[in-house]
């Protein structure tokens, strides 16, 4: 059950390659969500979340994104989300992807001709169910999306989990990054 001041905020995000650092955290008794405190291994996620002067995604902004999702799943009930994602940015990321998602074939054809190099990597996610920290996990063991690595994700995004919302913002930015990344 969650509560609306919870005890101890977990651990803050790290940006370093341990994705899930430990480090601590400080809470205050006040209604405002719990401030994460940095240490000297860690660094915060930029929060609130902020829309690209440019509108374009860049791999930082999409990072932060999942350290604020990670934080804020943890830390936060799910009524503190607009102060994690404000819903002009939530607005602007969904109707970003939606023009790029509404170019596309609901069924997407991987072949040899699909625009990669011969020694791309493709990994295939079926059924996360709305399991953003097993995403999050997914993401760091398997590497983050990129030119040289594509990703296809075969459905069952939201249907069961906790952070279906989370899950599926994560994959919109991802996919607006890079063009190429797949949903089947």
């Amino acid at each position: 059950m969650l509560s609306s001041s919870p005890a101890a905020a977990p651990p803050p995000p790290s940006s370093s390659d341990d994705f899930f650092s430990t480090a601590s955290t400080s809470t205050s008794s006040d209604s405002k969500p719990p401030s994460p405190t940095p240490t000297p291994s860690s660094v915060l996620p930029q929060i609130p979340i902020s829309w690209p002067d440019d509108g374009s995604l860049t791999v930082p902004w999409v990072i932060n994104l999942m350290q604020a999702f990670d934080w804020a799943s943890r830390a936060i009930p799910p009524s503190e989300f607009p102060s994690v994602l404000p819903v002009g940015v939530f607005d602007k990321l969904v109707l970003a992807a939606s023009k790029i998602l509404h170019k596309e074939p609901n069924c997407v054809k991987i072949d040899d001709n699909y625009g990669w190099a011969s020694d791309s990597r493709v990994v295939v996610v079926g059924d996360v169910h709305g399991q953003l920290h097993d995403v999050l996990f997914l993401l760091r063991d398997a590497g983050f999306p990129g030119d040289d690595r594509f990703f296809v994700f075969n459905g069952d995004y939201v249907d069961r989990g906790a952070w279906g919302l989370e899950v599926f913002l994560l994959l919109l930015a991802w996919k607006l990054k890079f063009k190429l990344v797949s949903f089947k």
